[in-house]
């Protein structure tokens, strides 16, 4: 419903500013007329110059034998793009086990002030409490009764 309001209010003042007249301030005096100013408009528009949209000179973008390697290559005269990098693994301090029990993750967290958010949260790394296997056997299946 106030979507509703907020359309119709930008309506309305759209409407509004669309209506009113542009205020147009009258000269207080009038210009010395010197030299008549000629009726005619210039018929020559001002131009502007074109976008340029060159590279350049390559040097100042390439070393010279990146230039050369770049020639050189035997797909130069495709329009392709080839990025290559390797991603490079940064070590990862969560994967490490929290101590277990009621007072070690506090001398834990002690030890490591800047991980000691992690006690708050459950261990990602700790197994399933309980038995892994399922006790209760899978039903039986029977067609009939």
């Amino acid at each position: 419903m106030k979507r509703v309001g907020l359309v119709v209010a930008l309506a309305a003042c759209a409407a509004v500013e669309a209506a009113e007249p542009t205020a147009v301030v009258p000269p207080t005096q009038p210009a010395p007329a010197a030299a008549p100013a000629p009726s005619v408009p210039n018929p020559k528009p001002a131009i502007q110059k074109p976008l340029d949209l060159r590279i350049g000179d390559v040097r100042k973008y390439m070393m010279p034998n990146e230039f050369r390697a770049a020639l050189d290559e035997p797909d130069a005269d495709k329009n392709t793009i080839v990025v290559e990098a390797q991603r490079e693994l940064l070590p990862v301090t969560y994967e490490r086990p929290i101590p277990m029990g009621p007072l070690l993750p506090l001398f834990w967290a002690l030890r490591h002030p800047t991980e000691s958010w992690r006690i708050f949260l459950p261990d990602l790394n700790r197994g399933a409490d309980g038995p892994t296997e399922d006790k209760v056997p899978p039903p039986i299946f029977r067609w009939g009764p």
